[in-house]
């Protein structure tokens, strides 16, 4: 384990409520139930870590990984989904009227 990991480690497990915590321009920030959010997308603490670790780890597959966790939570990864929809739906339409 690094020592960015363990100093995230500490700032989540700590019971103050101070402050977010950024890790590789992800902002992790505690709330008072309990969880964290991280980009606006609301984690349990063990997922959270797991999220700091990927985002930290030096494999961009774990990058991805964690950046598709961090969409699917803040609702970023609906929104890329039905766009692209519709603009699969709009080729399709285009190339059938042809």
């Amino acid at each position: 384990m690094s020592s960015s990991e363990e100093r995230f480690r500490a700032w989540a497990r700590s019971r103050s409520i101070t402050g977010a915590y950024y890790v590789r321009d992800h902002r992790f920030e505690k709330m008072s139930d309990g969880t964290i959010n991280v980009d606006r997308g609301s984690f349990e603490l063990e997922e959270a870590e797991e999220i700091a670790e990927m985002l930290l780890s030096s494999n961009p597959i774990s990058h991805l990984g964690a950046q598709v966790a961090i969409w699917e939570k803040n609702g970023g990864l609906l929104k890329m989904v039905l766009v692209a929809a519709i603009i699969l739906l709009i080729i399709v339409v285009i190339i059938v009227r042809r």
